[in-house]
């Protein structure tokens, strides 16, 4: 019988609305035009890789957790090194741009934040995954 998990179940609310905000965010382009009608002067890098990949992975990791799936177990730890490596792109932009606003440093903080809870938390129980 699987064990209720309330980490894991706020931690994969959390990862699914990351990816349903990565998604949804990268379609607008944050608020600088429309993915498929995009401003010239945008580079689509890092929202392309949003909605195919971070977007999606966060979703599924989301539903993996809640689950305590061993492939969420997986995901978890996939899409945390994904949120890290991201983020530190991100703030190094940040910097050198002189960008570093809280629209840029809290999203990306919040996305540390949660991507090193979830290491921990699902290495220390990393038994209770099915």
């Amino acid at each position: 019988m699987r064990k209720s998990n309330v980490e894991f179940k706020v931690l994969g609310i959390l990862f699914f609305l990351f990816g349903i905000l990565a998604i949804a965010g990268s379609v607008l382009l944050w608020g600088e035009g429309f993915y498929f009608n995009f401003p010239t002067d945008i580079d689509l890098a890092l929202p392309t890789a949003d909605i195919f990949i971070n977007g999606p992975a966060s979703i599924l990791t989301g539903l993996g957790l809640w689950k305590t799936m061993k492939w969420g177990y997986a995901m978890a730890w996939f899409t945390s090194g994904i949120y890290l490596y991201a983020s530190a792109e991100i703030f190094v932009w940040a910097v050198q741009e002189g960008n570093l606003t809280p629209e840029i440093v809290v999203p990306q903080a919040l996305a540390v934040f949660v991507a090193v809870i979830v290491m921990y938390t699902s290495w220390k129980k990393r038994d209770q995954f099915n």
